[in-house]
């Protein structure tokens, strides 16, 4: 449970609310913790997964984790403890309801495209699909996903067992009237400047279906058109990856706080996303709940929410174009960002814990 991480900060609003909202007893197990959520109202607990050097080899990082589980189970019946339903979130926790002896509800952030990947981890993320859509999501009892996309994109059991269920997008708090200013002046950004943004991990030799250097592309093509925009990434990266970022011609701003997201996406005009897939794409919904419009490729599970000029997926010429007509239009620009905003209140987290504990409830029975 860590910074920058969207699985880490969906599990966290989530158990969050159970514990809260719907008074439920929320165990929350992981391998590591950087305390970003160390005052949750749940219990935070580290379970150890052994094997450390042969655990690049997902199979055995399975088998690794199951004796960790079973170990659990060990300990939790010599205390005459039991959990009433289990929540595996990602691989290689999957195994969790039968290591458990519990009812398993499977969540489904989604796999992702192995393209640009190596043999080898093409060869780990074979196995992955394997181990989730033949090994545990028949054992599950239900079947959570993130998006219709992901939802349909299961096998016809699968489906019958299955149920969508969006995320939110409201963790940061709405920004007070002075954040946009204030944030620009502290990052040393022109008053008159039009922002583009994009939040998510910031390295060089990231997977490439996100898009982060066709993102970086984008800005040197629209700046050399209007050279008063100012490209701004966010997220999680070394120094090394601000230093290519800034290479670039964008200003990298790595590793900010939650306190400083409000003030991020205030701070920006247009959102900007070159990403080819995506299990549901947080951000575009965080910046929407900051009235921020998003430029995006027609692609994955981006038409199920809040994206307001979406494009073909691959036509890279179309997504510039978008992201300059934003840039020059300031009426368009805010009559968007006001649609975006208007749409944002589905993607609260309060609804998707309610429609969680729902399937949670019936699980248990």
């Amino acid at each position: 449970m860590t910074l920058g991480y969207g699985v880490d900060l969906a599990i966290h609003e989530i158990a969050s609310r159970l514990a809260t909202t719907h008074a439920m007893e929320v165990d929350v197990w992981t391998p590591t913790s950087d305390g970003t959520y160390r005052t949750a109202p749940y219990a935070l607990r580290e379970i150890i997964v052994y094997g450390a050097p042969v655990n690049r080899t997902l199979p055995l990082l399975e088998l690794n984790a199951w004796r960790a589980l079973r170990q659990l189970r060990q300990r939790l019946d010599a205390g005459g403890e039991r959990y009433d339903v289990v929540v595996p979130c990602t691989h290689p926790y999957y195994c969790a309801g039968a290591a458990l002896d519990a009812p398993s509800v499977f969540f489904n952030f989604g796999n992702v495209p192995t393209t640009g990947f190596t043999w080898k981890r093409k060869l780990n993320w074979a196995w992955l699909n394997f181990s989730d859509e033949v090994l545990w999501k028949p054992r599950a009892v239900r079947i959570v996903s993130i998006s219709r996309f992901l939802h349909e994109q299961q096998g016809a059991d699968v489906r019958r067992r299955g149920v969508v269920i969006h995320l939110g997008g409201d963790h940061y708090a709405t920004a007070d009237p002075d954040a946009r200013r204030a944030f620009r002046i502290a990052h040393r950004i022109p008053e008159d400047a039009v922002v583009l943004g994009y939040c998510g991990r910031l390295h060089r030799e990231h997977a490439p279906y996100k898009g982060t250097a066709e993102v970086l592309a984008l800005g040197r093509r629209i700046r050399e058109l209007e050279p008063r925009v100012v490209l701004a990434m966010c997220g999680i990266g070394s120094p090394a990856d601000a230093a290519w970022i800034m290479s670039q011609g964008a200003m990298p701003l790595a590793n900010l706080p939650p306190s400083e997201m409000p003030g991020f996406y205030s701070a920006l005009d247009v959102y900007v996303c070159a990403s080819r897939w995506e299990g549901f794409n947080l951000p575009i919904v965080e910046a929407a709940w900051h009235s921020v419009p998003a430029v995006a490729y027609d692609t994955a599970a981006h038409h199920e929410h809040v994206a307001a000029v979406l494009v073909t997926p691959g036509d890279f010429d179309a997504l510039c174009s978008a992201a300059l007509t934003l840039a020059r239009d300031d009426a368009l620009r805010r009559r968007l960002g006001e649609q975006a905003r208007d749409r944002a209140p589905w993607f609260c987290w309060d609804r998707t814990a309610a429609a969680f504990a729902a399937v949670l409830f019936e699980a248990s029975r």
